[in-house]
């Protein structure tokens, strides 16, 4: 405490106690003095318990309630200094929850007032430890199993550690028997073993592969759900939904984004239509907010629109049946995850064929950034017709800049590109193509050459001045198969590509250069046991591509077999893979490839 020249106490009382003391005053000449005794009492400041805070684990929910003693209730807690743990938050009540999401240790002070503005501070020390188990790492918002479908499950252990995964099944509640756990009938064709479960635990060695496939009769009903999927380790994967009559497939990669939104790009002109399933991955149910556009990005559904889930639930439906708007229309569905939500989107489009139609999978767009990316195989003429579908997802136009490059050595690629959009330009033959895309709106460009003439292959790239994504469609007019692959626009160290050569299966492989210089690209081909089984180099030009069928063109270890090859990204390039599923029927679909 202090005194000032003109009799005033200021400061702040360091300790608490009695404190007696005389003061004299006196006027400027000292004629006159007085004095006079007086007594301090400096009450106590608030104390604050626990003394230590209990360390937590990160994925693991962490909850502790502060006390405080020596005031009068009730009191407001507030954080002085420092920074809580990530993922934790104190509540003015004097509540720390939340669930960690990083390993460290955490130094802060809590400051704590009561109604007499009494207040007290304490330092603190939080360590957060390493997960206790599996932690969640992604879902697949749809699963069809029994009747004619099969869903089969590939999840891939991207690291040198045994992984320990848990996998759990949830149902649709306006299906027979509701949500909550889906118990389904499973075979392990690895292992040639089988159960029936809504949960399912399993160990995965380190770089192997583990297959789970839905099973039952076809006699049985069909049930229809979403997956969640949790790991200790660095563990990817897809999943195959097969349609027994007709033997088509679509492949779906696991969903590890949390996005606010999730968009689907739709084409339901020409017969073709958009199939949708959207899943709720949290434990609270909630509304998920829709909005429609059309292709010019113009919104066409009614204000208000969403979907209600409850706690991991599942929807699903035929776009043009549910929202008629949609029908023979071109255009983009988002969804907008609920306050405190997580959810997770997939398209399947339907093409017609022969009284009966083919599958693809329609990728989700979700926290598209600008600069483009690349597609690492592109296909035109002799039956072949590759069909670009950008989206411009902000509200502001921007410009989009696709080039195309030949096999091998990396060249301009000219081809013959097709507007099939009103407006969007004319037919030309051209090594590149640049169009202003409106806000929400959609491009599509086509290159189909003649079916006379011999297949040109080559890869792509896109520039954007803005968060433009997109996808590209393969499509094979003598079967009318289809196959999407979505741009590439991660810069990771690696890329797996995930197989399986048996039973007549074969895997077809593209790579390309996405940098201005020659790079060689190590390859190490593995087993599903994630023994090393094959390994070399493919050199590639700048802005090189490069294809072949795995196990027949190259790396000859892969024949008959199941597992991963890796393509290690170069120091200072960039590449692109992507892999192609090609059953004995022909129904070819693209797997993702799994950054590493």
């Amino acid at each position: 405490m202090n005194l000032s020249l003109y009799g005033a106490f200021y400061g702040t009382p360091q300790s608490p106690g009695v404190f007696r003391f005389t003061l004299q005053a006196a006027d400027n000449f000292e004629y006159s003095k007085s004095t006079r005794e007086f007594t301090l009492v400096v009450s106590g400041g608030l104390t604050i318990s626990p003394g230590t805070l209990p360390p937590g684990n990160v994925d693991s929910v962490y909850s502790q309630k502060l006390a405080a003693t020596g005031g009068t209730g009730p009191y407001s807690w507030s954080l002085a200094s420092g920074t809580l743990p990530q993922g934790l938050l104190l509540s003015q009540a004097g509540q720390i929850t939340g669930t960690p999401t990083a390993i460290g240790t955490s130094s802060f002070t809590v400051k704590v007032v009561d109604t007499t503005s009494k207040s007290g501070t304490a330092v603190f020390s939080l360590a957060i430890s390493a997960p206790l188990g599996p932690v969640f790492i992604g879902s697949t918002p749809h699963i069809a199993a029994q009747s004619d479908w099969v869903t089969t499950f590939t999840l891939v252990n991207k690291g040198t550690k045994t992984a320990q995964t848990q996998t759990k099944f949830f149902g649709d509640s306006s299906a027979p028997g509701g949500g909550g756990p889906l118990t389904l009938p499973l075979v392990f064709p690895q292992q040639a073993a089988s159960l029936s479960a809504a949960s399912l635990d399993q160990n995965i060695s380190a770089n192997a592969s583990l297959i789970v496939q839905t099973a039952g009769s076809r006699d049985s009903p069909l049930q229809i759900g979403s997956a969640q999927f949790a790991a200790t380790g660095s563990v990817d994967g897809f999943a195959i939904f097969r349609l027994i009559p007709g033997s088509q497939e679509a492949v779906v990669p696991m969903e590890t984004r949390d996005a606010s939104s999730y968009l689907l790009a739709f084409d339901n002109t020409g017969g073709t239509v958009l199939g949708v399933a959207v899943a709720s991955v949290s434990s609270q149910p909630g509304n998920v907010s829709i909005v429609i556009r059309d292709e010019n990005g113009a919104m066409i559904s009614d204000s208000g629109a969403s979907l209600a889930l409850g706690a991991n639930d599942h929807t699903s439906f035929v776009l043009p049946q549910k929202y008629p708007v949609t029908a023979n229309k071109r255009g983009t569905i988002e969804f907008i995850r609920p306050a405190g939500g997580r959810i997770s989107v997939l398209g399947i489009r339907t093409t017609p064929l022969n009284n009966t139609f083919t599958l693809t999978t329609i990728p989700a767009l979700a926290n598209v950034g600008p600069g483009g990316g690349s597609i690492a195989h592109i296909a035109t003429g002799s039956g072949w017709r590759t069909t670009f579908v950008l989206v411009n997802t902000s509200g502001s136009a921007a410009e989009a800049r696709l080039n195309f490059f030949a096999t091998g050595s990396g060249a301009p690629l000219a081809i013959p590109l097709l507007f099939p959009q009103s407006g969007a330009g004319s037919n030309t033959v051209a090594s590149s193509v640049s169009r202003i895309i409106g806000p929400g709106a959609t491009l599509v460009v086509q290159s189909e050459a003649s079916l006379s003439d011999p297949v040109t292959i080559g890869s792509a790239q896109l520039t954007a001045t803005g968060p433009i994504g997109g996808f590209v469609i393969f499509h094979y007019t003598p079967n009318g198969q289809e196959a999407v692959v979505p741009l590439e626009s991660r810069t990771a160290q690696g890329y797996l590509i995930a197989f399986d050569n048996t039973g007549g299966t074969v895997t077809g492989i593209a790579v390309n250069s996405v940098s201005a210089q020659s790079l060689d690209v190590p390859v190490i081909v593995r087993d599903d046991a994630g023994a090393q089984i094959d390994n070399g180099a493919l050199a590639l030009a700048a802005n090189g591509h490069l294809s072949f069928t795995l196990g027949i063109d190259k790396f000859p270890a892969a024949a008959g077999k199941r597992g991963t090859i890796e393509f290690v990204t170069p120091a200072g390039g960039q590449i692109g893979v992507l892999g192609i599923r090609i059953p004995p029927t022909l129904t070819f679909t693209t797997l993702p490839a799994l950054a590493k």
